[in-house]
């Protein structure tokens, strides 16, 4: 308690100390809340796009196990082989479940092709949202007729699902299986591997294939948004060591406006061990209170962002209680020196002091 009346009752020039400490705070805190929010949501954004998914489609049909041989070699996880069929007004295209782990689909209703579904080879397809006039589908579980074979709606795609690669409102998605007279055949995957052109030429054929690889480009405005992150928070730690070496300044500037106490203190037995703490911890607890009152700040700003700007950003206090430990251990290391102070000051050099005049 005594700390607490040190710093409230008779420090009243720390509290200009405590607002620049949650400034200093609450700037590093919403730096690294809001940019980490953007660098998510355009990685969202280019998920959604396409951005994250390479695409190799082969000029020349091939039934040999060449995908295979890339999953292996390149120890690929996320992929879906795909054949395609142009047609007048839509596109076919005959893949297995997997290709929602490739892309990202929204679904007005019902669900996409599961891999479940494809082993018992019923005849599922998942249709784009301009097709729902064409076929007259307006509801999962309708019947279509394509190519002559009847196929039930398991799935709507929302408006506007679409990407880099495909216009999948104008798509409809059955099996694999059901497609033999295609135009183009390929496989979609998400790889975070630089490919060897030499090895595709050996594998595909030179020239028989097109390669697009659209993660590079990902991870380059990923690591470009992550740098400029880097060098926010930088910028915003400056005000962090300004408002460390305020609080330093002015705690110096205490102990020569306090040396009757210190010497009263010392006088009825206080030892140097004592005042280095009372001064260490007064100061850490300066910190720790502009700590609290900077996250309070910070709940209410996000929320008020959130409210406004009908965002959703989310506080991750795990991820944020790093600059927090930090902006301790660097306040509590550069509050050793004016507690060190004052602990060295003898009774001596406080009575000389006007204090006592």
């Amino acid at each position: 308690m005594w700390l607490i009346k040190e710093v409230f009752y008779q420090r009243k020039r720390h509290y200009l100390t405590i607002v620049s400490i949650c400034i200093s705070i609450v700037l590093v805190l919403l730096v690294n809340i809001i940019s980490f929010y953007i660098i998510e949501n355009i990685n969202l954004s280019f998920k959604q796009l396409g951005l994250n998914i390479s695409s190799i489609q082969l000029l020349e049909k091939r039934n040999d196990i060449w995908i295979e041989n890339l999953l292996e070699n390149y120890g690929i996880k996320e992929y879906s082989s795909y054949n395609k069929k142009e047609l007048k007004d839509y596109k076919i295209i005959g893949c297995d479940g997997s290709l929602s782990n490739v892309f990202t689909f929204n679904l007005e209703s019902g669900k996409f092709l599961t891999e479940i579904d494809n082993l018992y080879n019923d005849n599922q397809a998942v249709i784009g949202n301009k097709l729902k006039q064409y076929f007259n589908c307006y509801e999962i579980n309708e019947l279509i007729c394509i190519n002559g074979i009847t196929f039930r709606v398991v799935g709507i795609l929302e408006e506007n699902c679409n990407n880099l690669y495909e216009d999948f409102d104008e798509c409809i998605f059955i099996f694999n299986d059901y497609v033999i007279n295609y135009d183009q055949s390929g496989f979609y995957f998400v790889s975070e591997e630089v490919f060897d052109e030499e090895y595709l030429n050996k594998i595909l054929g030179k020239d028989n294939f097109i390669f697009i690889d659209q993660n590079q480009t990902k991870n380059s405005l990923i690591l470009l948004l992550d740098l400029i992150r880097r060098v926010l928070i930088v910028l915003a730690f400056v005000s962090v060591i300004v408002s460390i070496i305020s609080l330093v300044n002015n705690s110096l500037n205490n102990i020569q406006a306090r040396m009757k106490k210190i010497g009263i203190k010392k006088a009825l037995g206080a030892s140097a061990k004592d005042i280095y703490f009372q001064l260490f911890f007064e100061n850490i607890l300066i910190y720790l209170i502009g700590i609290i009152i900077s996250l309070m700040i910070v709940s209410v700003v996000v929320e008020i962002i959130n409210v406004f700007s009908k965002a959703k950003i989310s506080i991750d206090w795990f991820d944020n209680i790093k600059y927090i430990v930090l902006i301790l251990l660097i306040g509590s290391i550069f509050n050793i020196y004016p507690a060190k102070k004052a602990s060295k000051i003898t009774i001596i050099e406080t009575i000389r002091n006007k204090e006592f005049s």
